[in-house]
């Protein structure tokens, strides 16, 4: 089978590979559609900490596909239609002991890959595979808003314009939240207001105006956080999203952050099938609007061009980059 090769130096190869064999409790599934993932293009572009530390040679953890060989089981069987959940979390679920494929196991950049049979979950009928292939960007979003503990009639600010920020706008409006977004890219923030979320105006005051604000741009900036701090409302709680870079260190002005009694939370990931599942009815619930995030899909074999593309967006519109096996470009079932 072909599949993606990158190396601990960021070389990127599309490289015949050995078709994997399937193992007890687990299942191989034929990949429709991967997605590339905000935190693959850091690690490929800077964050050569963060890179060094993946085990696998095939990355990809967001994807979606039709199972080709299973062993026996109660719920699934071949020819199914799959998304997948990349984290194999250990028995006590706890987030920094678990695994994942795409980093500890080979990934969906690739023809097959082998998955836990209880990482997997059955479509919807309706559900087309490039949608599902955001599954684990929405169940993140949604664990993010669980976290939150959000109050009724509450403002929101979502700080961000990339495929992670439309896509916590968009659970957010599910919710029927007050929703705003501010971003840097004036092409993906006209996308969100077709999107029907409001992109937020430029503020003569720009402090304590928001009671949840989410981080959602990460990398090794201080930019979008201290911003967070000075548009929060006091007591109120800002969630980060944002991959920051493995060795991240910058300076921020805590004490408005102290003075207002407000909170910063981390996030991880998500808990587990139960934030998948949801992730899935609110795709099918809300399809054309996540539609509109799928901007790009390219066969795998031009990867590198995908990244090209990814890097100079300010060209042009680019939120979430899809990948196909090219026997498959019109399997989007």
């Amino acid at each position: 089978m072909k599949g993606i090769i990158i190396n601990k130096n960021g070389k990127i190869n599309y490289s015949e590979v050995k078709e994997p064999t399937i193992k007890k409790g687990w299942a191989k599934v034929k990949v429709i559609f991967s997605g590339l993932c905000g935190s693959d293009t850091q690690k490929i572009f800077s964050d050569n900490q963060s890179r060094k530390t993946i085990k696998s040679k095939i990355w990809g953890h967001e994807f979606s596909g039709i199972i080709k060989e299973i062993g026996k089981n109660n719920k699934f069987k071949t020819g199914d239609r799959v998304a997948v959940m990349p984290l194999i979390f250990n028995r006590s679920k706890e987030i920094t002991k678990s695994k994942s494929i795409g980093k500890d196991y080979d990934g969906g950049f690739s023809e097959f890959c082998l998955v836990p049979i209880k990482n997997l979950i059955k479509l919807p009928k309706d559900l087309s595979f490039e949608l599902a292939s955001l599954t684990d960007v929405i169940a993140m979003c949604i664990h993010a808003y669980k976290l939150s503990q959000i109050n009724i009639n509450s403002k929101i600010l979502i700080i961000g314009d990339g495929a992670v920020g439309l896509s916590m706008a968009l659970v957010c409006k599910n919710f029927n939240n007050s929703v705003y977004l501010s971003g840097k890219n004036k092409k993906n923030l006209g996308v969100a207001s077709e999107m029907g979320i409001r992109v937020k105006k430029k503020s003569i005051k720009n402090f304590n105006e928001y009671d949840y604000i989410f981080e959602a741009v990460g990398r090794k900036q201080d930019n979008t956080l201290s911003e967070a701090i000075n548009l929060i409302l006091p007591k109120g709680k800002i969630i980060v999203l944002g991959v920051f870079e493995r060795d991240y260190v910058n300076k921020l002005i805590l004490r408005n952050l102290f003075f207002k009694e407000a909170e910063i939370v981390g996030l991880n990931s998500y808990n587990g099938m139960e934030d998948f599942e949801e992730a899935l009815n609110i795709i099918l619930k809300n399809s054309k609007e996540f539609q509109k995030i799928i901007t790009h899909k390219f066969p795998l074999y031009k990867f590198n061009d995908a990244l090209k593309i990814f890097k100079n967006k300010k060209e042009e519109v680019v939120i979430k980059i899809l990948f196909f096996n090219e026997d498959d470009k019109n399997n989007n079932l």
